[in-house]
């Protein structure tokens, strides 16, 4: 009996200015949230589109607080570059 690693697939997003990576892994839940900028936010959804929308509220919700806190807004540091063949 062979075994089948794991595969991993990444996809990148940019909301607000702000990169964030989205990771699939056949387990659950199966789409996890990674933003460069802000590695406390965690979140994750059962499907790319779940996880996409999480992912712009959890931010949303993070720069409200911040804002509140009279906390200083960081600028993005990383930006999403697109390649075309």
């Amino acid at each position: 009996m062979t075994r089948r690693a794991k595969r991993v697939i990444a996809t990148h997003h940019e909301y607000r200015g702000y990169v964030f990576k989205i990771e699939y892994r056949p387990q659950n839940p199966a789409y996890t949230v990674d933003f460069a900028d802000f590695p406390a936010i965690i979140t994750s959804g059962a499907t790319l589109a779940e996880a996409f929308a999480n992912a712009c509220e959890a931010l949303d919700l993070h720069l409200e607080s911040l804002q509140k806190l009279d906390k200083r807004i960081p600028k993005p540091k990383h930006t999403l570059v697109v390649q075309t063949p």
